[in-house]
């Protein structure tokens, strides 16, 4: 009651953070550049990005201008729209040098021949062709500026991003002379974390639905069935407010905390169940099965949760800060889902409710299937390690070729109106994810010394050149030399730096190139940024005094996603060695931990091969998997050798200690895989393709990982143990070899 009364403490101040900086953050040099640049210039980090395309023709006409024009002015006028930038905002050199707007504001429709000669101005200006107006005319962008902080208001309803979503929709309909959508970071993270929330909360409630229906199918009793799932779900809260009383506020990882708990704590909740069950048949009372179960199954519940909780602990030594505080959320949520477990699961089979058959039956047909499994083993052992063994090499080989990957599209259904806006913007207009180069020159030049202007003009060729080596398209970018490229000498000695901000900043002599990229991946886009590293370094050589920055959230992201999932995945190497010393110790047998590694690893291998086979790549999702299925094994694992080595210490001979072993754990694990991947497999039909792809992995590492546990194990005990036996060694063992029976309780 205590530890629930915290728990509801913590779950009470529960904070979200969807925020890609947090996320993200390993370097506050990066995120000190991108803060410069937004104060100085600007953040394209709060621009939304709204695709005007007409529905009829091409914009330039008068009816698709004047619509566009009312569009604009409705953005405008929503509270917290910092501005709007659109065709409306573009001037050009006029007679006599004078600059005038590219599309005449008249007040009024304009005429065909007007349209027309807007439409050969905008085709001819450096700042529209490619950059705001698509190709064959049809499409145009309006940025719309949110000011700091509009994103984050109380809730969606009433945030400036709602607003300025239910604006756009409104020229969605029939008859309308433009046909919008909204992208842009804002939109897309706001999409994407509505389309996760909604899947995630759908899906994971069918899920457990179904598992819960599984459950009660199997255990034939629906007192059995609170006794099973209600500790799991308590433990599952306790995790989430541990993460409530850490102050750390959720996000993307550390949300799956609780998840990981009640996946640990439904394994071994049905692991005291069925131990209690034997009790029962065998005429025990109830306190005393009870008990029983602590010391016998309990112990092993603990290894598993203390295995558990340094595996993910380790991931402290990441480089990213939001995995290692996912470790260590991830470590303390083990802890707390083995003391819900054992606490409560025992108290609540010798209530007078549970007693007699209050706790049902065992499923006979999972007991069955355990057994002939582990028969089949026994009968073919050497061939199973063999080809275990083998098979597991191959598949580990075959994770080497495993690369990191995330796109934005990932993470939104495919029927979003965002993900749909997304590709077009690529599409036509070069990308809608930002990234800076910041310029700095030495003092005693002007800032429209042609030096300068040239510094900048090679920068956007760099730009466009490294994106055509590596993704096979330019990077369309726009600085203070797109600007001046196409105006007459004496309309640049007439400029006003106060006109070009948002560009350049003659006082502390810095200006900023701003480019655009699709949403290429963070693979391939980590290539283009370093190409254009390169580069830049290149230029600052030819030119003494100029420094050169790539910045923006684009190049935070493509570098730090990529570096985080391989925290997440070089993890596991240490998180198995750890798990095989740990195992190693407790069970007094140095072998035991080296035997332990195969099946832990050939499930994890599985899944890497999985991946790589589909033509899958890593994300921050998929990833997570990998953990689970380690858990999922290590669990297993531990409570197949607690039971081996229990009746090894009696004296009984291998093959027999694993039969009595699997008699007592198969009916378990069966059960528990069972439930685990019906539930997991209901999140496989989610519109999103990272949580579908993560219910389909999660589904295959349950099956390895019972594969794993009653097949290759098995063989493996046995094998082992006949090789001791023929070393004729005398060392103390606590499970292999002649002397494994003589070792002490």
């Amino acid at each position: 009651m205590l530890l629930s009364i915290l728990a509801g403490i913590g779950i009470s101040r529960l904070r979200l953070n969807d925020d890609l900086r947090s996320l993200l953050r390993n370097n506050d040099a990066e995120f000190r550049l991108i803060d410069e640049v937004a104060a100085r210039f600007g953040s394209p980090d709060n621009d939304c990005i709204v695709r005007a395309t007409a529905t009829s023709g091409h914009l330039f006409e008068p009816a698709g201008l004047e619509a566009l024009r009312l569009l604009c002015a409705q953005l405008e006028a929503i509270d917290g729209v910092a501005g709007v930038r659109s065709l409306y905002d573009i001037r050009r050199e006029g007679a006599a040098g004078a600059l005038l707007p590219l599309i005449p504001r008249t007040g009024e429709t304009l005429d065909a021949a007007a349209c027309t000669a807007a439409l050969a101005r905008a085709n001819r200006h450096p700042l529209v062709a490619g950059h705001l107006l698509s190709a064959d005319a049809s499409s145009t962008l309006v940025l719309v500026r949110l000011a700091s902080g509009a994103t984050a208001a109380a809730g969606v309803e009433t945030s400036t991003l709602h607003r300025v979503e239910q604006a756009v929709a409104q020229w969605d309909q029939r008859g309308s002379p433009l046909a919008c959508a909204l992208t842009g970071l804002p939109a897309l993270r706001e999409q994407a974390s509505r389309a996760l929330r909604r899947d995630m909360l759908m899906f994971n409630g069918l899920g457990l639905a179904l598992a819960v229906v599984v459950s009660a199918t199997v255990a034939r009793n629906v007192r059995s069935l609170v006794v099973a799932c209600l500790p799991p779900f308590v433990g599952a809260l306790w995790a989430m407010g541990i993460l409530g009383l850490s102050g750390e506020p959720v996000n993307m990882l550390t949300c799956v905390v609780p998840s990981l708990a009640l996946v640990v704590g439904t394994c071994d909740s049905i692991h005291f169940i069925e131990d209690m069950r034997r009790s029962a048949r065998r005429g025990i009372a109830p306190l005393l099965a009870a008990s029983g179960a602590v010391k016998r199954v309990g112990s092993a519940c603990g290894i598993t949760s203390i295995v558990t909780a340094i595996g993910f602990a380790s991931l402290a030594v990441a480089k990213i800060e939001t995995v290692r505080t996912f470790g260590m959320a991830a470590a303390a949520g083990a802890l707390a889902s083995f003391a819900a477990v054992t606490l409560i699961t025992p108290l609540l089979a010798t209530h007078r409710f549970f007693q007699g058959a209050g706790l049902g039956h065992s499923s006979r047909r999972a007991g069955r299937l355990a057994n002939a499994l582990t028969h089949f083993s026994l009968k073919h052992a050497r061939i199973i390690v063999a080809l275990g063994a083998l098979a597991t090499g191959v598949l580990a080989l075959t994770c080497r070729r495993l690369d990191a990957d995330n796109r934005m599209a990932d993470a939104l259904p495919a029927s979003a109106p965002a993900s749909r806006a997304l590709m077009g913007v690529d599409r036509d207009f070069g990308g809608a994810m930002g990234l800076d180069v910041v310029l700095r020159w030495p003092a005693g030049t002007d800032w429209l010394d042609a030096d300068v202007v040239g510094a900048l003009a090679e920068i956007s060729d760099i730009l466009s050149l490294s994106g055509v080596e590596v993704a096979g398209t330019p990077i369309p970018s726009v600085s203070l030399a797109t600007i001046t490229s196409g105006l007459s000498d004496r309309v640049k000695q007439r400029l006003d730096a106060r006109l070009f901000g948002d560009m350049v900043d003659p006082v502390d002599r810095v200006a900023v190139v701003r480019g655009r990229v699709t949403d290429l991946g963070s693979r391939t886009l980590e290539k283009v940024y370093d190409r254009i590293d390169t580069r830049l370094a290149a230029l600052q050589e030819r030119r003494p005094g100029y420094r050169c920055e790539l910045s923006g959230m684009s190049v935070v992201s493509a570098r730090n996603i990529r570096q985080l999932v391989r925290d997440l995945g070089s993890s596991l190497i240490l998180e198995v060695f750890v798990i095989g010393t740990i195992l190693a110790l407790t069970f007094r047998s140095f072998l035991a931990g080296v035997v332990s590694l195969i099946p832990n690893i050939f499930p994890v291998a599985v899944i890497g091969s999985v991946v790589v086979w589909s033509g899958r790549t890593l994300d921050p999702a998929t990833v997570i998997v990998f953990n689970v299925c380690l858990g999922l094994a290590v669990d297993d694992t531990v409570h197949v050798l607690s039971a081996v080595a229990r009746q090894r210490r009696q004296g009984v001979p291998i093959a027999g200690a694993i039969r009595r072993a699997v008699a007592e754990t198969g009916n378990a694990i069966i059960i528990g895989g069972l439930v685990l991947a019906v539930g997991f497999a209901a999140v496989t039909v989610s519109s999103v393709p990272s949580l579908a792809s993560f219910g389909l992995l999660a589904c295959a590492a349950v099956a390895a990982a019972t594969v794993a546990e009653l097949i290759l194990l098995p063989a493996l005990l046995v094998v082992t143990d006949a090789a001791v036996q023929r070393c004729n060694k005398t060392w103390g063992d606590g499970i292999f070899g002649r002397n494994a029976q003589a070792q002490p309780e």
